[in-house]
C-alpha cells in the first residue's frame, strides 16, 4: 500500500501541519524584521526619548503584561524542562527538587496564566459594555481590519523604497494586533490539551493532545522570540530594551514616529 501523509495517521497530520505553520512564522519574521533592520540601521533610526511624555498604558494594564510574561516564563521553562528531560532539562529539574516540584511549579503558573484570561476579558467586557449602555463610544482599536494588511503591504513597500511614505498607526499597529490575537490563539490551543494531558497523560487519544500542546509551545516560544521581542525590544528603535512596560508611557517624538493618529486623537480630547 503507497504510504502518503493521509495514511499515516491524524497525530502525524497535526504535526505536519505545525512544522508548516512554525517554518512559515520564522521565514515571515526573517523577511519582515529583516527589512525592518536595513531600514532603520540605512535611515539612522535610533531611539528617541526626549520631551515631554504622553502616558500609553495604565497601571493595570503594565500589572496585566508583567503578570502575562512572568507566566509564561515560568511555563516555557518548566514545560520543555520536562520535554527535554533526557537533554538539557534533567539539570534544571533536579536542581528544583524533582519531576513532580517542576509539575507543580508548571501547573501553578498554568493557573495564574488562566486567571489572567478570565481577568482581563471580564474586566475590558465590562468597561465596553458599560461604555455602550451609557451612550458613550466604545472603539475597539485591537482589532484587526482591513486596513492593517493594507498597512502591513504599505510598510513593505515603504521599507522597499516602493512607498514614500509610512503608513500612519492610531493606538496599535498590526504588528502589534498580530502579538495580542496570538495569545487567544495560543491560549486555547495550549490550554484545552494541558488540561487533557494534566487528567490523562501523554498517551491518550494516540497523543494528540501532547502534539498540540507541545508543538505549540514551540511555536509560542518562537514567535515570542523571533517576532515580538524584536518588534518591542531588540530593532534599533527600542534597543536594548523598550521600557513601555514598565513606565506606561512614550514621549511625544515617539508617539508622533510611531502612533501618529493616537497622539491626534489624545490632543484633541486634551489627555496629552
Amino acid at each position: 500500500m503507497l504510504t502518503t501523509p493521509w495514511t499515516l495517521g491524524l497525530p502525524y497530520l497535526v504535526n505536519l501541519f505545525f512544522q508548516l505553520l512554525i517554518t512559515g512564522l520564522i521565514l515571515f519574521a526573517i523577511f519582515h524584521n529583516g527589512l525592518d533592520l536595513v531600514y532603520k540601521a540605512a535611515n539612522g533610526v535610533v531611539k528617541r526619548v526626549e520631551g515631554p511624555k504622553v502616558k500609553r498604558f495604565d497601571l493595570n494594564q503594565r500589572i496585566q503584561h508583567i503578570w502575562l510574561f512572568t507566566s509564561t516564563a515560568i511555563l516555557a521553562v518548566t514545560g520543555f524542562a520536562q520535554l527535554y528531560y533526557e537533554a538539557w532539562g534533567r539539570v534544571l529539574i533536579n536542581a528544583m527538587g524533582g519531576l513532580a516540584i517542576n509539575m507543580d511549579v508548571h501547573l501553578l503558573a498554568a493557573t495564574f496564566l488562566g486567571v489572567l484570561v478570565v481577568y482581563h476579558f471580564a474586566f475590558y467586557s465590562a468597561q465596553y459594555l458599560a461604555k455602550r449602555a451609557r451612550g458613550e463610544p466604545a472603539p475597539l482599536p485591537i482589532m484587526i481590519g482591513k486596513s492593517d494588511i493594507t498597512q502591513a503591504l504599505q510598510n513593505v513597500k515603504h521599507m522597499l523604497g516602493r512607498a514614500k511614505e509610512a503608513p500612519k498607526y492610531g493606538k496599535y499597529d498590526y504588528g502589534q494586533k498580530f502579538d495580542y490575537w496570538g495569545i487567544y490563539w495560543g491560549m486555547i490551543i495550549l490550554a484545552a490539551p494541558g488540561v487533557i494531558l494534566w487528567a490523562y497523560g501523554s498517551t491518550v487519544l494516540d497523543g494528540l493532545p501532547f502534539i498540540f500542546h507541545t508543538d505549540e509551545a514551540l511555536l509560542a516560544v518562537l514567535f515570542l522570540l523571533v517576532f515580538h521581542f524584536y518588534q518591542t525590544h531588540w530593532n534599533p528603535r527600542e534597543f536594548p530594551m523598550n521600557t513601555i512596560f514598565l513606565t506606561g508611557t512614550l514621549s511625544e517624538e515617539e508617539m508622533r514616529d510611531q502612533h501618529p493618529l493616537e497622539l491626534e486623537r489624545l490632543e484633541a480630547v486634551g489627555e496629552a
